[in-house]
């Protein structure tokens, strides 16, 4: 299984929301696109609760030089396999644009 950005087992993490009546949905934000489908996946059979996905671009954001780096990974052709891992609420965060989002919509069939 995958872990947190704090090292923490995803498992253990997403096992203290499935009891939590006052959540309503788990799943990740800003991880890798990579990193999604695992997390999807171990969200949605640890707590049977709807799950999120909104990975980030793909680059990395060096601090020291104040800048994006890296290539983007984050493409619409993703979304699929997330849904399959049960993902429920799809989107996009870093450098995850409009562009991106409507093709997001559009493998999901939105109007």
């Amino acid at each position: 299984g995958g872990r947190t950005r704090a090292g923490q087992p995803l498992e253990e993490a997403f096992a203290l929301a499935a009891d939590a009546d006052e959540v309503i949905a788990v799943g990740v934000n800003c991880c890798a696109p990579e990193d999604a489908d695992t997390a999807a996946a171990i969200a949605a059979r640890v707590t049977g609760k709807p799950v999120v996905v909104y990975p980030n671009s793909g680059e990395t954001w060096d601090a020291d030089a104040r800048a994006w780096t890296g290539r983007a990974t984050f493409t619409a052709g993703q979304v699929q396999g997330w849904q399959q891992s049960g993902a429920r609420l799809i989107g996009g965060c870093c450098r995850v644009g409009p562009e991106a989002i409507a093709g997001i919509a559009g493998t999901l069939g939105a109007a």
